[in-house]
């Protein structure tokens, strides 16, 4: 089974004439560790070399991203791996791939003067994507990350698209709000706003962003997600190794400038996975995350949910 879907794209791409196989690919929200190795992917032919044509879509947050899959629209997903919940209720998807290991690219930033520093996050509404996410997870742990004795922030669920997390933000719908690292690096150096806290500092053992991948596409075309992975591998691996076309592909996927955007890549690059592997470990700290989010109420069993076939050995 493993030699087949790690191999068996090279059978494929050595035939003399193919017709690329299309795969519906969903991202989470419009962020470089969801949509941008996919992009890098698509710009740099590595997906149209193993015989793949991406047909890519953003979601505004995870719960419209699993929906959509739930409902046959996408065939593989990036999102959080804290969607792991869904799956343990039901949801007929299994996780298959680790994307970034840590979360190097998130972080809460303000526009208010009168936040400055995280503990000043005590008590103010602060946005996420949707209830549940990784987002929400985080703000709701706020006061034990940052040994609050009292008090707590209030997550608003403000969407995976970026106009309207900004929206919300600027029109002070929230006080302050947990997105890309990019967005608060561009505040600063607009000097409209700042950083409060990287969610790095704080969060550890959970990825950040993962593959996963609907059931019956999985089972019906191991070789094409097996060459989808390859692709992502290669992508991920362009992304580390070429920090200009990097810093570029940051600038398009966000419209922020390049003194931003190179500060961000240069944050990102320890956070991306080099292999792919999930581990045990990394499943525990999940587990405890989808419960202290309120998204189960017992510890679930993650590991029946990963497929590790298309992880390197």
């Amino acid at each position: 089974m493993r030699s087949l879907l790690y191999f068996s794209w090279l059978a494929f791409v050595a035939s003399p004439a193919f017709a690329a196989d299309p795969v519906r690919v969903g991202y989470a929200s419009q962020t470089i560790i969801f949509g941008g190795p996919v992009q890098c992917g698509i710009e740099q032919g590595f997906f149209a070399r193993l015989g793949l044509e991406i047909v890519p879509t953003t979601y505004s947050g995870g719960a419209k991203l699993h929906q959509a899959m739930a409902a046959g629209a996408v065939d593989l997903a990036l999102a959080s791996i804290t969607d792991m919940a869904l799956l343990v209720k039901g949801a007929p998807e299994k996780v298959i791939y680790g994307v970034v290991n840590a979360p190097y690219s998130v972080s809460i930033m303000a526009l208010n003067p009168a936040i400055r520093s995280a503990d000043d996050l005590k008590g103010r509404k602060i946005g996420v994507t949707t209830a549940g996410s990784y987002t929400y997870w985080l703000v709701s742990q706020l006061p034990r990350f940052l040994r609050w004795d009292s008090g707590r922030a209030v997550p608003v669920s403000v969407g995976g698209v970026l106009s309207g997390q900004m929206a919300a933000l600027v029109s002070g719908q929230i006080d302050a709000l947990v997105g890309e690292v990019g967005v608060g690096l561009t505040l600063e150096q607009e000097k409209r706003g700042r950083i409060v806290l990287n969610a790095a500092d704080v969060v550890h053992d959970v990825p950040a962003s993962v593959v996963f991948g609907e059931t019956t596409f999985l089972r019906d075309h191991p070789d094409v997600a097996a060459r989808f992975i390859q692709g992502l591998r290669q992508s991920v691996d362009h992304i580390i190794s070429h920090r200009d076309d990097t810093i570029d592909l940051a600038m398009r996927n966000s419209g922020f400038g390049r003194e931003a955007m190179s500060r961000e890549v240069d944050l990102m690059n320890p956070g991306w996975s080099r292999d792919g592997r999930i581990t045990e470990a990394e499943l525990t700290a999940t587990a405890q995350v989808i419960v202290q989010a309120g998204l189960l109420e017992e510890v679930p069993n993650l590991t029946p949910l990963l497929e590790r076939g298309y992880m390197p050995k």
